[in-house]
């Protein structure tokens, strides 16, 4: 197992387990139990939305802009706002790029934003913190060249970016591509930290989007199913880029989209096509992430098995099939992953005994300090260093 030395990194991201809602809900929960079964399962009917709903995935904008001078927004002192570390501040329309430094003010926090796009900023106005340092496309955060295509499959197109590799010296067989695959709630943009490198070991990135995602077709239910269909769209990527003269495969993924690249190895006849895979923060397994989530909002063990029984009426998913710890030694291809040991989402420790199964095909590094798909704005040299060093093997 790598391990790198500590960062302040630390946060939340991705998928999302906690909301003011369901805290609310949780508090309300003794009154609830009050009212016997019917108020157990509307408490475990409202969790099993928070897991399904793409409407409540992702973060609000809860952040109030107090001031904008120049380059200087000053922002409420938060624990979001008060940690160091570059990253991006959203808000309808558009976004900007928050610098490391933190300076307190009587108002709060001051923070340059710079590389500003879309709609500018005012006082006022409602924004979020997103631990991905890079917004827009490849073209607008790395200068790259890219293709906006929609991969076809059976729901409709859905959108991707396809970034073509630097020319090279001329291959004996067909070169490798990256597909790559995004976390519940999230975005292909928020994957973009990855492209850079890629692109440098002359490998063609795919960054994909899947049902459910904005401008992207809905599945027939409008739910997620937690990786147990999303594997599909990935499948109509892995079919694209073979069309268009990919060699072999390299999936990456972060979190819920972990889940989906480990439900397309398993499952999919095209999955052969895959040589290498790399995750940041998986999810490898849902029971400790749920059991997590039940910790943090002190719910009984009850409504969460409610809970997941609800799920699996409304979705026909069958949990036994998403917990890839359990199929350890099906594993065949070599894998990366990357997982902060501060993770409040996805335990890592579900990563590291992924990792301790199969240490003959699973290289392991863990983040010190860094939170929910945090490692790469936590370490980003050390991560980078990591990607180089696995995806160069099979670049080559």
């Amino acid at each position: 197992m790598l391990t790198r030395g500590p960062t302040p990194r630390r946060g939340p991201g991705g998928f999302r387990p906690v909301d003011a809602a369901l805290r609310k809900t949780a508090k309300g929960l003794g009154v609830a139990l009050g009212t016997g079964t019917l108020g157990l399962l509307g408490v475990a009917w409202h969790c099993a939305n928070e897991l399904l709903d793409p409407r409540r995935a992702g973060d609000p904008y809860t952040l109030e802009i107090i001031a904008i001078d120049g380059e200087t927004v000053t922002l409420p002192a938060t624990p979001e706002t008060l940690e160091p570390g570059m990253c991006c501040l959203e808000w309808p329309g558009g976004y900007g790029l928050l610098g490391a430094e933190v300076r307190t003010t009587p108002e709060g926090v001051g923070r340059d934003l710079t590389d500003r796009s879309g709609t500018g900023p005012v006082a006022g106005l409602l924004t979020r913190i997103k631990r991905h340092t890079f917004e827009g496309d490849p073209w607008r955060a790395f200068g790259l060249a890219f293709e906006e295509i929609g991969v076809p499959t059976p729901l409709g197109p859905m959108p991707a970016w396809l970034t073509p590799a630097t020319p090279g010296t001329p291959r004996a067989s067909a070169p490798p591509w990256a597909v790559v695959v995004h976390g519940r709630g999230g975005t292909r943009a928020g994957m973009l930290r990855l492209v850079p490198a890629l692109h440098d070991l002359g490998v063609t990135s795919l960054v994909i989007s899947y049902r459910n995602d904005p401008g992207a077709p809905r599945a027939p239910d409008g739910l997620y199913h937690l990786g147990d269909t999303e594997w599909l769209d990935l499948e109509a990527a892995v079919h694209e880029a073979r069309s268009r003269g990919a060699g072999e495969i390299i999936a990456l993924g972060d979190s819920m989209g972990g889940a989906i690249v480990m439900q397309f190895l398993e499952r999919s006849p095209l999955s052969g096509a895959v040589k290498a895979v790399v995750l940041d923060s998986p999810v490898l397994d849902w029971a400790p992430v749920l059991a997590h989530a039940g910790r943090q909002l002190r719910l009984p063990p009850i409504v969460l098995s409610l809970a997941k029984h609800i799920v699996a009426l409304r979705t026909g998913l069958r949990w036994e099939r998403l917990n890839q710890l359990s199929r350890a030694a099906e594993l065949s291809v070599p894998v990366l992953i990357v997982h902060g040991d501060a993770d409040e989402t996805v335990p890592a420790v579900t990563s590291g005994a992924y990792a301790a199964a199969r240490p003959d095909l699973v290289t392991y590094l863990a983040v010190p300090g860094a939170g929910h798909v945090e490692g790469w704005t936590s370490d980003r040299d050390g991560c980078g260093e990591a990607l180089r060093t696995f995806v160069g093997r099979f670049a080559g």
